[in-house]
């Protein structure tokens, strides 16, 4: 006898992985990855007594993260969907720039700067979506490209040069003043990371994302539209980037040339080490946490080791490499 399921269902359905697992064994996933994370810390803390492992440096890299943090957030939706977004450490410098200009040019708040940079990011996820699902050019070729245009028009915008006055010092405070042991930027993070938990674990939305980066046709089947769904994922993507800029600009102070350099890497690699470790290989937004903590402990360490720059980027390059050949291989299994 044949089982008739109706697309609805399917496309919606909880997408559970394909190894049956007793109950009990439900999270054991996590034990490889917090072993070494623990084994990680534990190194660290021996060869660094009364400065590693401490609730300062706790907070100091907590702060200092939150930026990479929020963007990993997005990287997770845009893979969930299938898709990869080339543009968002462009965004940052746009959106952050607009914000700056926004107090120093136009004499705005700081609720209009956060604002205008939120609606710069949004605008650019959506051209990032449309452009991918409706012209069907791929994802890497158009993310690229649009990552040279707000290149392009932040270069434009403010002449290349450093833009320090006019910021209003509610904006700094946004990263500097400490509310219940943490800043506003803070505590935004962990928020988005809450929220997006469980939109995506919880919701109906979260359930079409990921069936999308399975099934797509499942999904057109049911009645749902792909579109919607795989734009919605670069929208957010150009929101978290559009934050990230206030947060870089609000750290510094200024608009700089060039503020998202560096962000474009570290989010893919807290994602994919995430999946890796925990995640048996498939993406999530607790996956990606810890990969984002993972990652920030294993800096942190180094730096504080004194060891050079080069052999902290061999390590953590390394450590990339290795990530993305493990949740292959877990995706594969």
């Amino acid at each position: 006898m044949t089982t008739v399921v109706e697309p609805q269902k399917a496309a919606e359905a909880p997408v559970r992985s394909s190894r049956s697992r007793p109950p009990w064994l439900g999270h054991v996933g996590w034990a490889p990855g917090v072993v070494l994370a623990v084994l990680m810390i534990g190194y660290f803390s021996i060869n660094l007594p009364g400065t590693y492992a401490t609730w300062a440096n706790f907070q100091s890299v907590a702060n200092q993260q939150i930026g990479l943090l929020v963007l990993a957030l997005g990287v997770t939706v845009v893979l969930l969907i299938g898709e990869f977004d080339l543009s968002f450490a462009s965004t940052i410098g746009l959106s952050g720039s607009c914000a700056i200009l926004t107090m120093s040019a136009l004499g705005g708040s700081t609720f209009e700067a956060v604002l205008v940079a939120a609606i710069i990011g949004i605008a650019v996820g959506v051209v990032n979506g449309v452009a991918i699902t409706s012209g069907r050019a791929p994802a890497f070729i158009v993310t690229l490209a649009v990552g040279f245009v707000a290149s392009g028009l932040e270069e434009f915008l403010t002449g290349s040069k450093t833009i320090t006055n006019g910021v209003t010092d509610s904006y700094i405070d946004l990263t500097l003043v400490n509310h219940l042991g943490f800043p506003f930027s803070t505590w935004a993070g962990i928020f988005l990371v809450v929220a997006l938990a469980i939109a995506l674990g919880r919701t109906t939305y979260g359930r079409r994302v990921k069936a999308t980066g399975i099934n797509p046709t499942a999904v057109r089947l049911a009645g749902i539209s792909v579109q919607s769904v795989r734009i919605s994922a670069f929208v957010l993507m150009g929101l978290f980037a559009g934050l990230v800029g206030v947060f870089v600009t609000s750290q510094s102070a200024s608009s700089y040339p060039n503020s998202g350099a560096g962000l474009l890497l570290p989010p893919y690699a807290a994602v994919f080490l995430g999946a890796a470790l925990v995640g048996r290989g498939r993406f999530s937004v607790l996956a990606t946490v810890f990969g984002v903590f993972f990652l920030a402990a294993l800096d942190t360490g180094l730096v504080m080791l004194n060891y050079p720059s080069a052999v902290i980027q061999l390590i953590e390059g390394g450590v990339l490499i290795l990530a993305v050949i493990l949740a292959r291989q877990e995706r594969r299994a």
